[in-house]
């Protein structure tokens, strides 16, 4: 922990998640994900069932594991709202002649 703020279960399970990014298609083992991140394997795989009961992993049925498709649902929702932004960025700049 590096202070009061936070915690080091939170911040490593934060760290399994984002090294699933990449893994969308075919998924990635714990076991290999264990590797990829410097942790024992039954510290991944305990790690992967909390992102899962939280929504945002999920297991294939080859028992690969990878980022769960609500995930990407909500990302979408980012680049939608960048979207939005855009255009008011650019109909104000219309109206001040600026575009």
């Amino acid at each position: 922990m590096t202070d009061k703020y936070t915690s080091s279960s939170q911040q490593r399970v934060l760290t399994t998640l984002k090294a699933l990014f990449g893994h969308e298609v075919m998924g990635i083992t714990s076991q290999e994900l264990a590797k990829k991140i410097n942790l024992p394997a039954d510290r991944a795989f305990k790690d992967l069932k909390n992102l899962e009961q939280a929504g945002l992993a999920e297991q294939l049925p080859n028992k690969n594991w990878r980022i769960s498709a609500m995930l990407g649902r909500e990302s979408v929702k980012i680049l939608n709202e960048l979207d939005t932004a855009r255009k008011r960025v650019e109909e104000t700049a219309r109206r001040y002649g600026l575009a």
